[in-house]
Parts: structure tokens; sequence; C-alpha cells
């Protein structure tokens, strides 16, 4: 599903314009965003949990050549779907 259309399924289940529905959207990614920057945890509730990690450096190997690289350390998004969601998919 692309971005235009999660919109106007959104708008057509809550009968609001496409445009507040985009809005709304784009709010909530920079919401989103915000939150684990500051290190919090996000829940959506029926949906999952957004949350930040660290993850540490390390040493990799490229596979074309063998070579050893060295992986910097980095913050990654993690997002954990909540059980309701992942039984109905099931």
């Amino acid at each position: 599903m692309t971005k235009n259309e999660l919109i106007a399924a959104i708008a057509d289940e809550t009968g609001k314009s496409k445009t507040d529905v985009s809005a709304i959207l784009t709010a909530l990614g920079a919401v989103v965003a915000k939150t684990l920057k500051s290190g919090d945890d996000i829940t959506l509730g029926g949906v999952g949990k957004f949350s930040a990690a660290k993850r540490e450096a390390r040493e990799a190997r490229n596979p074309s050549t063998g070579a050893t690289i060295k992986v910097p350390a980095k913050t990654v998004v993690k997002f954990k779907v909540t059980k309701d969601l992942a039984d109905a998919v099931a």
C-alpha cells in the first residue's frame, strides 16, 4: 500500500478529508521522530511500539572480497507489533 492509498483508506474509514489525513500522518511521523530522538518509546495502540536502540560498533566481512570492514556504532529504530495485530494477520 502506498502513502496515497493509505491516506485514501483512512479518509474513507473516518470521513475526514484526504488533506486532513495527510497532515495528520505527516505530524505523526514528526512526533515519532522527535520522541525517539529524545530517548523515549512510543506506543500506537493496536499497532505496535517504536523504540530506539544503540547498536555497538562491530567488524564485518565484505562478502565479495572477504575483507574485514569496521561498521561504526549507530542508533537504529525498532518496531514491535502488538500480539492482537499479529494474531489478526496470522
